[in-house]
């Protein structure tokens, strides 16, 4: 890559920032630190998306450049931004001299290694594996703009007052996704939110951190993955709730289940046609459409009797259909499993945002105790 500087700082080989981590060594309360940074009012944060990290310039002639975290094993940045078309294509009303961070990645197949895959190979090989699934680019940071550097600019004024003015710049963005950053009860309340959607998590970063150039210093910024977690060993006690009737997401056009609302009559086939012209029939969910349940009740122990803890709604489809129509195949299985939060209300525990982490063969109903909460 050629040498890009603007505003006297070299951008084609600075080192990017890292972001830290609750490191092995912390001998604290993980979750009530990470809880007492967000309800801090000093933070922002948002979503992590999992691909891969890199930086596109528009230098000050109107070029577009792209580069990775690392150099390439034969040295130095190799400009990938031939890679990335439709992309820079979106970039066009930025002004040169602008340099944003943020993360390549696959809508709903993130990971970092699908990523490399793509970028790595030769450009029209890149091109050829981007013809169904091109290559999307998620913007959280922004370090020079219009020929300015941001390096030195406090991180709440680089999104505040640059990204977002940066952001209506962007006419109906199909590629492009700009980071929407939280702060306080509403940061808090995000991660709960990301992890129980299965997302990676999110990263906070100081409101006075500057662009800290190869650095890992702490608490200016941090991860948040699924180390928060707790886990409970609970069983399936065979109480359930049906399916939602009413199917309202965004494929109805497409959707193949549908229920005539005067005979009861339920259709497996795509009737969006006569849904729109006036039939009396509606989409139906999946789950309903075969008798389902929606959501699976888990319990524990307590003095031998058992007590519910959660109900359980993302599960499988053949553990939605089995404890309504095979029951006796799935009352008193253990699982693992995961939640954001132990409340307790009204002097009841639940579980808050749980999920299923594993089985657990290994384990009967009666060794899942009711002291599992109430230690943690």
């Amino acid at each position: 890559m050629e040498e890009i500087i603007i505003d006297n700082f070299r951008f084609d080989n600075m080192e990017a920032q890292n972001y830290y981590s609750f490191s092995k060594a912390f001998k604290g309360d993980k979750k009530a630190k990470a809880k007492e940074l967000c309800l801090s009012n000093r933070y922002m944060g948002s979503t992590k998306v999992d691909g891969a990290w890199n930086m596109i310039i528009k230098d000050n002639n109107g070029n577009y450049h792209l580069r990775s975290r690392k150099e390439s094993v034969n040295g130095g940045f190799t400009d990938k931004a031939e890679w990335i078309p439709q992309i820079c294509k979106e970039l066009n009303n930025v002004p040169n001299g602008t340099v944003l961070i943020g993360e390549i990645y696959l809508p709903n197949n993130e990971g970092s290694r699908k990523i490399t895959s793509i970028l790595n190979c030769l450009k029209d090989k890149s091109l050829e594996r981007q013809k169904e699934n091109p290559l999307h680019f998620y913007i959280f940071d922004i370090i020079a703009y219009n020929g300015k550097s941001l390096i030195e600019t406090p991180f709440e004024d680089r999104i505040n007052k640059y990204l977002c003015g940066f952001s209506k710049k962007i006419v109906n963005p199909t590629y492009i996704e700009i980071a929407h950053y939280y702060e306080g009860e509403e940061l808090w309340n995000l991660y709960f939110e990301l992890i129980a959607a299965g997302r990676e998590g999110m990263v906070i970063t100081r409101k006075d951190c500057h662009y800290l150039c190869g650095k890992r210093t702490a608490w200016m910024t941090l991860k948040l993955k699924k180390e928060l977690q707790d886990t409970i060993d609970a069983f399936i006690d065979g109480n359930y709730k049906p399916s939602t009737k009413i199917y309202n997401g965004k494929e109805i056009e497409t959707w193949s289940y549908f229920l005539n609302e005067k005979t009861g009559e339920k259709y497996n086939t795509n009737m969006y046609n006569e849904y729109i012209s006036g039939v009396p029939i509606v989409p139906i969910t999946k789950a309903y459409y075969y008798g389902w349940a929606s959501a699976i009740s888990f319990s524990v122990m307590k003095n031998k009797i058992p007590t519910h803890i959660a109900w359980i709604s993302n599960i499988p489809d053949v553990m939605k259909e089995g404890i309504v129509k095979n029951p006796e195949k799935w009352i008193g299985k253990v699982y693992e499993l995961n939640a954001m939060q132990i409340e307790k209300i009204n002097g009841q525990y639940s579980l808050r945002h749980g999920r299923i982490e594993r089985v657990r063969d290994d384990k009967r109903p009666e060794d899942c105790l009711y002291s599992q909460i109430e230690n943690n």
